[in-house]
């Protein structure tokens, strides 16, 4: 009985964005990225548009998130480099950007071509400093895919993500994601 209800615990966490395992992982059994200690604590989805979304993992605590993208989505004109959000220590952030998404799609990433308007699509991991939601100090595009199974747009996506790094590491995982209240 104890261990249906901590799963079940777990099901309903891993439903609002809570935090889960970073998942990457290398063939070659060498340490991720160089060892760079890249463990994601939030998971958090941000709708650009009525035909756009940006699933975002980060290492900013889960329980920060909506405060700050609430308080800079609402901004006229939107902060620049947003869905990254700047946060008060050094941070990392794994964006999955699409365009003209549909519940039911393969979006398909691709390094060295990130699309054309309005279908623009693009996979990246990257060191924020600082205070900063632009210009990384490092960054990694993935190529892979990411499947859409559920999307209510402004209110949740659901699906599952391959991505595949030039330097070796991969990341395979399903994903649900709820956006923040308002």
């Amino acid at each position: 009985m104890r261990a249906r209800v901590v799963s079940l615990l777990a099901a309903l966490l891993l439903a609002v964005g809570c935090a889960q395992e970073d998942g990457f992982a290398r063939d070659d059994g060498q340490a991720p990225f160089e060892g760079r200690e890249i463990k994601f604590q939030s998971t958090y989805v941000y709708f650009p548009s009525d035909f756009s979304l940006s699933i975002v993992r980060d290492t900013m605590p889960q329980s920060e998130v909506c405060a700050i993208l609430k308080r800079y989505s609402e901004t006229t004109p939107k902060l620049a480099g947003l869905p990254v959000l700047p946060y008060k220590e050094e941070h990392y952030t794994l964006v999955m950007t699409v365009d003209s998404v549909q519940p039911g799609d393969d979006v398909s990433f691709d390094p060295t071509d990130t699309g054309s308007a309005g279908d623009m699509r693009y996979a990246a991991l990257a060191h924020y400093g600082i205070g900063k939601n632009r210009d990384p100090d490092w960054a990694l595009r993935a190529s892979g895919f990411v499947r859409i199974s559920e999307l209510t747009q402004y209110k949740r996506v659901a699906g599952k993500l391959a991505l595949r790094f030039p330097s070796g590491e991969k990341l395979d995982e399903e994903f649900a994601v709820d956006a923040c209240p308002k």
